[in-house]
């Protein structure tokens, strides 16, 4: 073997090994939380709230942040405030809709979205256009059939991230055999719905923002399988799609602090008119602090998010070591 060809076959190794670490730093983020948010104010001192009220948001659920903690004013509890329930009550206050009536498609297709994410990683590093397809035509038949079962099947919930149907269900109260038989487009409805009326039952508003969630499960839906279909034909074909398999795990964190601000201007533009008090629209803070009335605002990444950024490098190099072994040896099979 030439030193050329050491060189080229050692930088393949290189290219794999870091997509490897990658796949396993993106599987990690999907169980670690992304982002945390935290309010503060004189009510919630220091010495019982040294974190605030604070939140943890997962790729599938929001969940609660307090840690328990123990003073002589608080011996006799026995857990943690529940700061989710706790934040939901403040906003409520000024107009806000609960916690739970944001991202709601998201959550309920996130298993599917990193599955393919890691399908395309892998589908990145297998040698050869045939062998590249079988990978990705099997990976994508196995996703479709999953999402198809778990959305439209009766009991399809349960075949959804464990911690999203904990998380629904906690939020609307509910025990196992309550809602056995719904599928997880069902799951979505009901607790998106239960979200939006916990504190503003306007039964017009919630049906028509129900129906407007539902249809935009089902084009998503239809967008995962189009995309599916898309890398099955194009991904031993066309050089552009294959790219696309680097191209679109590299740029999640983007995609994720895109949809989480779009969320957070929702939030602050459609404030309730049955709220106490009143508020002009307004931006929360995306990342750093603000204020909100007597309330500090935190918002920033937690190590989920460092996990998807730590991804997005390792891939990013991945590439690029690629792109340099198809320039040196005209090889792009």
């Amino acid at each position: 073997m030439t030193d050329q060809n050491q060189n080229t076959s050692g930088r393949m190794l290189v290219v794999r090994a870091l997509a490897l670490a990658a796949l396993v730093m993106l599987a990690f983020a999907y169980v670690s939380p992304t982002w945390w948010v935290s309010l503060k104010a004189p009510q919630y001192p220091e010495i019982a709230f040294p974190d605030g009220i604070r939140i943890h948001f997962h790729m599938d659920g929001v969940f609660n942040g307090c840690q328990k903690v123990v003073v002589e004013e608080r011996q006799a509890e026995e857990e943690a405030l529940n700061c989710k329930h706790e934040m939901d009550a403040i906003n409520h206050y000024v107009g806000m809709y609960p916690i739970a009536a944001g991202g709601p498609v998201e959550r309920l297709l996130s298993p599917f979205v990193f599955t393919l994410l890691g399908l395309m990683i892998v589908v990145f590093v297998v040698p050869g256009r045939r062998p590249r397809t079988i990978v990705v035509t099997a990976g994508c038949v196995a996703i479709g059939a999953w999402m198809t079962a778990s959305l439209y099947t009766d009991g399809g919930h349960k075949y959804l991230s464990p911690n999203y149907v904990s998380d629904v269900a906690t939020t609307m109260d509910m025990d196992a055999e309550e809602y056995e038989s719904w599928s997880g487009v069902e799951m979505m409805t009901q607790g998106y719905d239960e979200a939006l009326g916990r504190y503003f039952r306007q039964r017009d508003v919630i049906e028509r923002r129900v129906s407007t969630m539902t249809i935009a499960t089902h084009v998503a839906y239809g967008g995962l399988i189009a995309a599916m279909l898309l890398l099955i034909v194009g991904v031993g074909r066309w050089k552009p799609i294959y790219w696309l398999t680097i191209l679109v795990p590299i740029l999640l964190p983007v995609f994720f602090i895109v949809d989480y601000a779009g969320w957070l201007w929702w939030f602050g533009h459609s404030l309730n008119e049955m709220g106490a008090f009143t508020l002009k629209p307004f931006m929360p803070t995306v990342l750093g602090q603000g204020k909100v009335a007597q309330f500090g605002t935190y918002s920033y990444p937690h190590y989920g998010f460092g996990l998807l950024v730590a991804s997005s490098v390792a891939l990013g190099f991945a590439a690029l070591l690629r792109r340099k072994h198809i320039i040196e040896t005209g090889d792009d099979s």
